[in-house]
């Protein structure tokens, strides 16, 4: 939704005029973009671990261990940086689409194949699976993601941010 929100917000609000207005390359603008939306998900991943650290030493949890806590502030650190590279095909909806519904749009199909996807077994071969794989959200039975999986999320990502920057470079803003 972040995403959505930084690269659809222009077009719905008829501000996207105003912002390429500016004395800033296009690209550039979209790499400010995409880096906030990577802080802003940052931000809201620590505020995850910090919360569910405290929630489960408040609740007395069983198993509690130092090797555990890191262990798993690591899959979860290394789980957000996937889910954020898997935005950028989503920045490009929202772009492409000059609003807040096709990022939506693209954002429930990918998630919605993404477990299709995963349940048939082919979860590692398709990208938006590899997260969920990863952190071990998919079940002791699904599988690892393997190299290749994660390979795949590294493309999507630069792929989706080199895409969405040619768009803004190409694309006719007439509103």
């Amino acid at each position: 939704m972040v995403s959505v929100w930084l690269f659809g917000r222009e077009f719905s609000q008829n501000t996207v005029k105003d912002l390429l207005a500016l004395p800033s390359a296009r690209t550039t603008i979209v790499l400010a973009k995409f880096v906030v939306a990577g802080a802003w998900c940052l931000a809201l991943t620590v505020q995850l671990v910090v919360l569910g650290l405290a929630i489960g030493t408040m609740l007395g949890l069983p198993g509690w261990s130092a090797d555990l806590a890191v262990s798993g502030v690591a899959t979860m650190a290394v789980t957000a940086v996937m889910a954020v590279l898997l935005t950028t095909p989503i920045a490009l909806a929202a772009s492409a689409g000059r609003g807040y519904l096709p990022g939506v749009g693209v954002l429930m199909a990918a998630i919605f194949s993404a477990q299709v996807v995963a349940a048939l077994g082919y979860g590692q071969y398709f990208p938006w699976s590899i997260p969920a794989l990863f952190s071990g959200l998919a079940g002791p039975d699904a599988g690892s993601p393997g190299l290749l999986g994660v390979a795949l999320v590294v493309l999507v990502g630069v792929v989706g941010v080199a895409a969405t920057a040619l768009w803004w470079r190409n694309a006719d803003q007439d509103r």
